[in-house]
């Protein structure tokens, strides 16, 4: 099985972003926890709440990480703008979950953050 893809336009130019192995490295070096001076990961785990409640922020960076491909990749500000040129932004977060829920890097760790938030919101009500 390949990972993921999805093809979004930004700055004018078609990027393919890739939802692998690959694309939680590089969520990892980019907000992964530093602990001793080595990278520990959880990037991915960390991005995942807010991405949940639809952040752009979020989605933005996941973005970003996710086009590891590209040369050259786009920036953070190239994506902000081309996120901001949306009329269904929700679109967007849609089709991202949708490959994240599929990859098999990352489905297991979004069913389990789902899961215990969900719980949390039961606890919550009661």
């Amino acid at each position: 099985m390949t990972a993921p893809k999805l093809n979004l336009t930004i700055n004018g130019n078609d990027v393919e972003l890739v939802f692998g192995v690959r694309f939680v490295h590089e969520l990892n070096k980019a907000f992964g926890i530093e602990r001793d001076g080595f990278n520990i990961g959880m990037g991915f785990t960390l991005i995942l709440p807010p991405l949940l409640q639809y952040d752009p922020d979020a989605l933005a960076k996941v973005i970003y990480c996710a086009a590891y491909k590209n040369s050259p990749r786009p920036t953070m500000e190239q994506i902000y703008d081309s996120l901001d040129e949306l009329d269904d932004l929700e679109q967007t977060f849609d089709e991202v979950m949708g490959c994240l829920k599929a990859s098999s890097a990352t489905k297991r760790t979004l069913a389990t953050l789902t899961k215990a938030e969900e719980q949390a919101e039961k606890q919550k009500s009661n």
